[in-house]
């Protein structure tokens, strides 16, 4: 395994790996080219990737499946990935519970939507359950039914109970009970809230 060539951070290895390396670890391992690194591969994979690793994480939070699915971009060595991402969460740089909390805190969505983006970044259910939970406590409020109520109180004037014409207050109703199903809150919630909110309006 040797270096064919060294250029702009770049080592570039005869199997035709290209790896982005700091001037740091080109020092530390004292490369040049037709080096044969075959000893050292595995620990600079490794150092190579956690510097690429905290350097994604400065640029915007992200999920353990974005950052793995980024550093696989980047190198071969998904061992050396592993451990660097292992090495990203002791450091306190990766955290899926933070982030979902920190996900769910900055989206009007309701919980289906939300659970099913964060389901896609690579947080899996009981994660994204314990982040609502965490919420909860916190505020002493259901997150969800807070989002689902303020939305309502915005939308208002498409179920305003004083709408001279029934026909037309229903079909903005039913627009508004599709709207924010879309966004991702459960029909029955969404009945449910709309009920209080009439009975208060009244």
């Amino acid at each position: 395994m040797k270096i064919n060539k060294i250029y702009r951070n770049k080592i570039y290895l005869d199997t035709e790996e290209i790896i982005d390396i700091s001037p740091l670890i080109r020092q530390k391992y004292d490369l040049k080219v037709n080096d044969n690194i075959e000893r050292f591969y595995d620990e600079i994979s490794y150092e190579s990737s956690l510097e690429k690793g905290i350097f994604l994480i400065s640029l915007k939070d992200r999920t353990k499946k974005e950052i793995r699915l980024k550093l696989e971009e980047k190198f071969r060595n998904k061992s050396a990935i592993l451990q660097a991402i292992e090495k990203l969460e002791e450091l306190g740089y990766l955290n899926d519970l933070n982030y979902a909390i920190s996900y769910i805190e900055g989206r009007t969505y309701g919980k289906n939507r939300i659970s099913y983006n964060l389901f896609q970044k690579g947080i899996d259910k009981v994660t994204v359950e314990k982040a609502y939970l965490i919420l909860d406590e916190e505020k002493e409020d259901n997150v969800d039914d807070t989002k689902l109520e303020k939305l309502i109180e915005k939308n208002s004037k498409k179920i305003n109970i004083n709408n001279k014409r029934e026909e037309k207050k229903v079909k903005e109703e039913q627009k508004l009970i599709q709207y924010l199903a879309r966004q991702g809150f459960s029909l029955d919630k969404i009945f449910k809230k709309l009920k209080e909110y009439k009975e208060n309006y009244e």
